[in-house]
């Protein structure tokens, strides 16, 4: 999953991306670029890009700290009554 594509390298330092996130830096039509995803594995990560033909320069950790489990996660309407 992609959380962002072709950013700035500086969005890996942000606190609330998940634990599990990776910055990854590839070239594509000779210039450096920079996406943000989420696998279950780094290998899976490196076979997608290698699919798509660009040049992997690096696959680092981000410096997120949220749980995987409950990024993202909407909590319910707390206005909706229980009966």
């Amino acid at each position: 999953m992609i959380l962002n594509q072709n950013c700035e390298p500086e969005l890996a330092k942000d606190k609330t991306l998940p634990r599990d996130s990776l910055l990854v830096a590839y070239m594509n039509d000779n210039s450096l670029c920079y996406d943000i995803v989420r696998s279950s594995s780094q290998v899976e990560v490196f076979d997608y890009y290698y699919d798509k033909s660009y040049m992997i320069q690096s696959i680092n950790w981000t410096e997120g700290l949220v749980n995987p489990k409950s990024y993202g996660f909407v909590p319910k309407d707390p206005k909706r009554k229980r009966r």
